[in-house]
């Protein structure tokens, strides 16, 4: 496999702030460069899905399309969870694809694919049946075919791991556990106790205009909290940003952005809006965690909830963002939590309105003639770190290869 892009152009953005500069302008766009990053880094990392308490009981599934591929992560009839491939393999039809109640107009929209409770999976197209292994147990009409093996006609199955509740797939059978890169953000979070969060439905954006690396640039970099988002942000500054330092064997990016006070909050009052997590030191209250599971996945942890994000790649210039809250169990039995849920949601939209269009805006600066390559402030050292990882990945594949 090779790259559009000069590798020894990629090797200048490996490093710390104060050494390393920004991706070549060109990997936020090329349609090549983008294939070639599917293959190095999405095609042999772990990739987060969803949360495990999506799909509760036996039979519980829920479709997903990481890097574009569909596949299935559904409750076995052990209650253990499963991933495997959607797509049959008869004729490739996606077995969860939804075909009921498309109007006329719809016809050539993307394909939506099913969520819900199943005893098996039957495809659409041909009624090929399997069961919830993915193991094949019925194929209409297909007995005459002599080179046809029921034993071996299954859907492909995919490596998954349970982390803290974050459900994650790898399409590399052989990958190495996810679990023991993630020690040291395991300690630094694990008096949230994000294992017994629960979360509330992910609200998905598909097809968000700008490329991937931008979303996870702007989530984890704490230069623009006090600039960009001056006065709203202005309870946790920019000045008190904290970076972990990231080794080879680490699985995790994160940092703390300190606030003024005890147990602030993302939205116009600055102030938490449910009850303290009932296990944080007070220094753990006033502070957010930002953490990042690279490729996908990105977390908040603040003093009474967390949040996550699933960034998903769905083209150069395009990737499906899923965005989705946690809260202890007790909390969701409150009064008024529907509500509170809402502000927060409003609050959050304070904060939004201002990234997603600077993501916008920048994804068309990347596109111009006129494009640099960053040098990077002590505040945004996370994003140098980030750039060594994917320029790890890079790396090796060009090697195998």
């Amino acid at each position: 496999m090779e790259t559009p892009i000069a590798f020894e152009e990629l090797l200048k953005s490996r490093g710390s702030y104060k050494d390393a500069v920004g991706l070549p302008p060109k990997v936020y766009s090329d349609p090549d460069f983008f294939a070639f990053e599917i293959e190095s880094v999405f095609a042999s990392e772990w990739l987060c899905v969803g949360r495990e308490e999506q799909i509760k009981e036996v039979g519980d599934f829920f479709s997903a399309t990481p890097a574009g591929e569909p596949i299935i992560v559904v409750r076995n009839a052990e209650s253990e969870i499963r991933a495997m491939s959607s797509v049959c393999p008869h004729r490739g039809m996606c077995v969860t694809a939804d075909l009921d109640g498309i109007e006329d107009e719809d016809l050539l929209e993307p394909t939506k694919f099913l969520s819900g409770n199943a005893r098996y999976f039957r495809c659409p197209y041909h009624w090929w049946v399997f069961d919830l292994e993915g193991q094949l147990t019925g194929a209409p009409e297909m007995k005459d075919t002599d080179c046809f093996n029921a034993d071996e006609t299954n859907l492909a199955k995919i490596a998954v791991e349970v982390w803290n509740g974050f459900i994650f797939v790898n399409f590399d059978t052989d990958a190495n556990p996810l679990g023991e890169s993630l020690k040291k953000l395991e300690k630094t979070v694990i008096n949230y106790d994000p294992s017994s969060l629960k979360t509330v439905d992910p609200a998905v954006i598909p097809d968000v205009p700008f490329n991937w690396k931008i979303m996870i640039e702007n989530f984890m970099e704490m230069y623009h909290n006090s600039r960009l988002h001056k006065g709203i942000h202005d309870w946790a500054p920019s000045s008190g940003a904290w970076y972990s330092d990231v080794e080879p064997e680490d699985g995790a990016m994160f940092g703390f952005n300190p606030s003024l006070e005890i147990d602030g909050g993302f939205n116009p009052t600055y102030r938490a809006l449910f009850p303290p997590l009932p296990n944080l030191s007070e220094e753990e209250r006033k502070r957010v965690v930002f953490a990042f599971v690279p490729p996908t996945l990105l977390i908040g942890m603040q003093s009474d909830s967390a949040f996550w994000f699933t960034v998903n790649p769905s083209g150069p210039e395009t990737h499906e963002l899923s965005m989705g809250y946690l809260f202890p169990e007790e909390v969701l039995e409150i009064p008024l939590f529907d509500e509170l849920l809402e502000a927060a949601i409003r609050g959050v939209g304070y904060f939004n309105r201002q990234d997603i269009p600077t993501n916008i805006a920048t994804q068309l600066g990347m596109r111009s003639r006129f494009a640099n390559r960053a040098n990077y402030s002590w505040q945004e050292a996370v994003i140098p770190q980030f750039n060594s990882w994917l320029v790890d990945r890079y790396e090796k594949v060009l090697k195998d290869n």
